[in-house]
């Protein structure tokens, strides 16, 4: 077992930044989006190296027990050779996260940095069982349509997500298809998605929020961002609650 503590001022530290809401909710933005995928090549290729900068907007249900200012409103996904990485940061930069799942060795890797830690989860992917972030996320149907639209200059397809033991409107994802990685929705509800999202909604924790891309580029991105650094502390599913916990 792997033994993670704080000191009482660290830990006083981390109760004044954020509650168990605001940390969740930046560990599953992180994953939502995309995901590395290392089995097969997309059929078509066009942009194959670049990055996507996402808006992400809240839609509050009732006000936050906690300073919005501190949910995290961007989200980064750098894109190579099939490769895809996921960084997001929260609490006004003393919260930052990266999420890399790889097919070929079947386990998912949630990078976590909270101000001097530096955590490290491995987590198994199994067949028919979302990662444990996705465990309280309401079920939906999604249903295609033929729109087309444009967002950033690429051509997207158009579905309706309803959900099914709900009163939450529908929402629409958008999604395209001209973003060269492989199954870019793996292992996540959103897996049936043929395509790179460019938007789409989400609720967690009774807050709304959309997601939505403003920024897409081509550039030339480093092997480097898609290796796991070694300085990180790795921590099991039992530590990572733990941690959660501290928000509480």
């Amino acid at each position: 077992m792997v033994v993670f503590s704080y000191s009482y001022q660290f830990k006083r530290l981390l109760l004044s930044l954020a509650t168990r809401s605001t940390f969740l909710l930046a560990i599953i933005i992180s994953i939502v989006i995309l995901q590395v995928s290392c089995s097969s090549e997309p059929d078509k290729q066009s942009l194959s190296e670049g990055y996507i900068e996402y808006n992400i907007t809240y839609f509050d249900n009732q006000p936050p027990k906690y300073d919005t200012s501190l949910r995290p409103n961007k989200m980064l996904v750098k894109f190579k050779d099939n490769n895809t990485v996921n960084k997001i940061e929260g609490l006004s930069g003393a919260l930052s996260f990266a999420f890399i799942q790889n097919i070929e060795d079947k386990t998912t890797h949630t990078m976590i940095k909270l101000l001097n830690k530096k955590l490290l989860y491995f987590e198994p992917i199994h067949e028919n069982k979302y990662p444990f972030a996705y465990e309280d996320m309401p079920k939906f149907t999604i249903s295609y349509t033929n729109d087309t639209i444009d967002v950033q200059g690429f051509k997207c397809n158009r579905a309706i997500a309803t959900y099914n033991d709900s009163l939450l409107s529908p929402f629409e994802i958008l999604y395209t298809k001209d973003i060269a990685v492989a199954n870019p929705n793996y292992n996540t509800p959103f897996e049936s998605i043929d395509g790179v999202m460019l938007k789409f909604s989400v609720t967690l924790f009774n807050q709304n929020m959309r997601v939505e891309a403003n920024s897409i580029k081509a550039t030339k991105i480093s092997d480097d961002e898609f290796k796991i650094p070694a300085d990180f502390e790795k921590i099991n599913e039992e530590t990572l609650k733990d941690v959660i916990e501290l928000f509480q």
